[in-house]
């Protein structure tokens, strides 16, 4: 049955900050040094220190130190000449090793290297932080050395893993990832309106799996299927597809192959069919043939 989503609110809310001062359990300067990484990432652009002191009500001096303090890892970078503060570099490397060791990465690279292996087209390992859609492990047969791997964000809107993991929030998580967020243009077929959204999730729900067509791209097609824990929630999406043009014809296929990689995943997650629910459902449960 599908989930009835009140419509997001047009209010725009501030992320939350790492250093509550009612928290007794966080140590102050890192909690601070978080909220200045937190709001250069909130921001979208670089901010100069007195603009990170009047949008953290702290001392230019005390976020001076901060910024310094953070630019011995390369976590933020400061431009010499017009001190500008912008998100470093270093950040990468660590959100790579973080992703790129995890349990479920482990556990799916196998699929993503075997789809990419016999279709022309990317096999991308997907989660959704902070209203955008993190892909990772996206491969092609060119690119299926060891340790080759490819990261990138993408608007949850936009793009079929994104609308996927959307589709399987609950109505209140829902609500609150959509409150503020823009749904911005990328291409004349990307979904603008929370009415066009809330429709397009409802019949992900009822398909069991999302597709993308030029939504964020031009010229590019994807689909997109949930993974499922050990207790049937949604964790990630396995997302596959590539130029349009290159996909067209085998679309079918690698619909098929999203669906039957991603049961694979999420069974070695634990995952085990229960009476009453699968996890796919609707077209997705009538394309899936794996044998028993």
């Amino acid at each position: 049955m599908a989930k009835t989503i009140s419509q997001p609110s047009k209010r725009t809310t501030k992320p939350r900050r790492a250093a509550a001062d009612d928290d007794g359990n966080l140590i102050k300067s890192v909690g601070k040094a978080l909220a200045i990484l937190e709001e250069l990432y909130a921001s979208g652009r670089a901010l100069r220190v007195g603009d990170l002191a009047a949008r953290l009500d702290m001392s230019p001096s005390a976020v001076s130190r901060l910024v310094t303090t953070l630019g011995t890892s390369r976590l933020v970078d400061q431009d010499e000449e017009s001190g500008r503060c912008y998100l470093g570099i270093g950040l990468s490397l660590f959100g790579h090793a973080a992703l790129g060791r995890r349990e479920l990465d482990q556990i799916a690279l196998p699929v993503l290297a075997d789809i990419s292996r016999r279709f022309a087209a990317y096999a991308s390992l997907c989660r959704m932080y902070r209203n955008k859609v993190i892909m990772i492990r996206g491969r092609t047969s060119e690119t299926l050395q060891r340790d080759s791997s490819l990261m990138c964000v993408h608007p949850v809107h936009a793009c079929a893993s994104g609308k996927l993991l959307l589709a399987y929030l609950e109505p209140a998580e829902l609500a609150s990832v959509l409150d503020g967020h823009r749904l911005d243009p990328y291409t004349p077929r990307t979904i603008t309106t929370i009415e066009a959204l809330m429709g397009n999730l409802e019949t992900i729900r009822r398909d069991g799996f999302a597709v993308d067509d030029q939504e964020l791209l031009h010229d590019s097609r994807h689909v997109a299927a949930p993974i499922r824990d050990h207790t049937g929630l949604v964790v990630a999406a396995l997302s596959v597809g590539g130029r349009t043009v290159e996909v067209q014809d085998q679309f079918e296929g690698l619909t098929q192959a999203c669906v039957v990689g991603t049961l694979a995943i999420s069974r070695q997650l634990g995952y085990r069919d229960q009476p009453g629910w699968s996890v796919h459902s609707g077209r997705a449960a009538e394309i899936h043939q794996v044998p028993p």
